[in-house]
């Protein structure tokens, strides 16, 4: 129970670290992550909020998914999204409306920080091992499938996100260049840091 319980305790957490990059990059306005732009996009055009896009979009890649692995639809994945669009929704509109960015330097600095934020975010909740992000499941999927890394499959990923939400007319910017190329380096490199530090912690040393 205390395993399982420090182990939701990370996985919230990581959701909510997640949620708050994409706010971060949602003010920086340079160019939202290209999932972000998709979900903005269709917020715009059909209505809704972003959150609520987080939850539909997800529902649809946990079926894409399952095709993928050719195995059953993983359920337990309506979790996270349900998690990740309420954060998202709460950041956004209720807690971090403060955030009033002006000039060229100050909204990069944001977006390099919520960047990064992201990349933790995504890195802590897998290290959970739970329920992944329909997103995500997609890379893991993808991972399984091919052998690549979880670095390269992540940038294919938002690779296909960034055409969807620039078919859509999404807000694509510079920085959303910026994320395609650099989130999949961050979150491989947050997850080999965190499998580091668990390896070398003495609770994983009692027990290798």
């Amino acid at each position: 129970m205390n395993s399982f319980l420090s182990k939701s305790l990370i996985y919230v957490a990581g959701l909510f670290t997640l949620a708050f990059g994409v706010v971060l990059l949602i003010n920086a306005d340079v160019g939202i992550a290209p999932w972000d732009a998709l979900y903005v996009a269709l917020s715009d055009q059909i209505g809704f909020t972003v959150g609520s896009w987080v939850f539909i979009v997800g529902g649809i890649l946990i079926f894409i998914n399952s095709l993928i692995m050719m195995r059953k639809p993983n359920l337990a994945g309506f979790i996270p999204i349900i998690l990740l669009g309420l954060f998202v929704d709460l950041l956004n509109l209720k807690i971090l409306t403060f955030i009033d960015v002006n000039g060229i330097v100050p909204r990069w600095m944001l977006f390099l920080v919520g960047l990064v934020i992201m990349g933790l975010g995504i890195a802590v909740y897998l290290f959970a091992s739970l329920a992944s992000i329909p997103n995500d499941e997609l890379m893991l999927a993808l991972t399984e499938r091919t052998g690549w890394s979880i670095g390269v499959t992540k940038t294919i990923t938002e690779a296909i996100a960034f055409v969807l939400a620039f078919l859509l007319g999404g807000p694509i910017g510079a920085g959303t260049f910026v994320e395609v190329l650099l989130l999949g380096f961050l979150v491989g490199w947050f997850d080999k840091l965190l499998k580091k530090i668990n390896h070398s912690s003495p609770k994983a040393a009692v027990h290798s």
